[in-house]
């Protein structure tokens, strides 16, 4: 059976580096992952494991790096490890060399694979299960993930790359929370679960409806009397970003200025921002979550309209699962 993921993967931006591949792991690493396979039966048994919610909110530190948010989390009770925070991306996937680390289950590939979405192409992937995912105080048991067997490789670095191989998903708030707050000031992550969000109030605030399609969060944004679903994506290292297609609605498709000395790394590939036709260009008005932004700069980029964490790091952005409204705090 093949399942498809959307995943609106992030971006990365690599800074000065030389290009380099994209393609499958090693051969070593693949028949290392085959040794944690497991039969349906023993995967299904596993998922049935006892989840409890915590009574109160649990709150994590995180820190930004390459633009975007990574906080620590334990896979099996090993060793905290570096994850993302990616609200574009609608389920949790793990690198297949932390499969092997943390000694991960995973699906026969008879059963099922996965297909994953990603902004710059597709790639094949596998269902892995978490017998344990720990954030602080809070741990799931029987978590189930994506497992991804390809990987992005720079030639070299100039300054260092650093960039978690693993992604925590939208699911995981949007199936256990009632509402998640990113308090990007503070670097904070909060999961709030039986109580509901406080909707603050004050000056400083905004707020807009938020709904979930293909598992991620899209918001309504308009310019010029036009207007498209764009993904609040925290894995995304730029600001606001548009499609070939709504950049066509909005009369711009040829305009704007190229961006140069980018590579772009995601699900499917490893371009540079040359190659995609990356441009920035400048709107008179642009209405989105709950305000009006003049002469505003976006980019015109490959894969889906998103909603970025350059722009979302100036608040406290919080999903009101309840109320379904995204907050602006500043």
């Amino acid at each position: 059976m093949r399942l498809i993921a959307a995943l609106s993967l992030p971006l990365f931006l690599t800074g000065c580096s030389e290009f380099a591949d994209h393609g499958p792991v090693s051969a070593k690493i693949q028949a290392q992952m085959e040794a944690m396979v497991v039969t349906k039966a023993q995967f299904l048994r596993q998922m049935e494991g006892c989840r409890v919610i915590p009574d109160k909110s649990v709150s994590l530190p995180f820190q930004m790096s390459n633009g975007v948010p990574v906080l620590k989390a334990s896979i099996n009770g090993n060793k905290p490890i570096l994850m993302m925070y990616d609200t574009g991306a609608s389920r949790s996937l793990i690198q297949v060399n932390t499969v092997v680390a943390n000694k991960v289950l995973v699906l026969p590939a008879a059963e099922a694979t996965v297909e994953m979405q990603g902004v710059v192409g597709k790639e094949q992937g596998r269902i892995g299960l978490l017998n344990s995912l720990s954030l602080g105080e809070w741990t799931l048991s029987g978590y189930p993930c994506l497992v991804r067997t390809f990987e992005n490789k720079l030639a070299h670095s100039h300054g260092g790359h650093s960039f978690p191989d693993s992604l925590l998903g939208f699911d995981l708030a949007l199936d256990h929370c009632s509402f998640l707050t990113l308090d990007y000031p503070s670097n904070k992550i909060i999961f709030g679960f039986s109580h509901p969000f406080e909707a603050p109030t004050g000056r400083r605030v905004s707020s807009a409806p938020f709904k979930v399609l293909q598992g991620v969060p899209h918001v309504t944004i308009s310019s010029g009397g036009k207007t498209w679903q764009s993904i609040v994506d925290t894995g995304s290292f730029n600001g606001v970003e548009i499609s070939e297609e709504v950049a066509s609605l909005l009369g711009v498709q040829n305009k704007g200025k190229k961006i140069h000395g980018l590579h772009l790394m995601a699900i499917g590939g490893t371009v540079t921002s040359g190659q995609v036709n990356m441009r920035v260009v400048k709107l008179r008005d642009l209405s989105m979550l709950g305000d009006v932004y003049r002469d505003a700069e976006v980019d015109i980029a490959p894969g889906p309209p998103r909603v970025g964490s350059f722009f979302l790091k100036d608040y406290r952005v919080t999903f009101d699962f309840r109320r379904k409204r995204l907050w602006l705090e500043w």
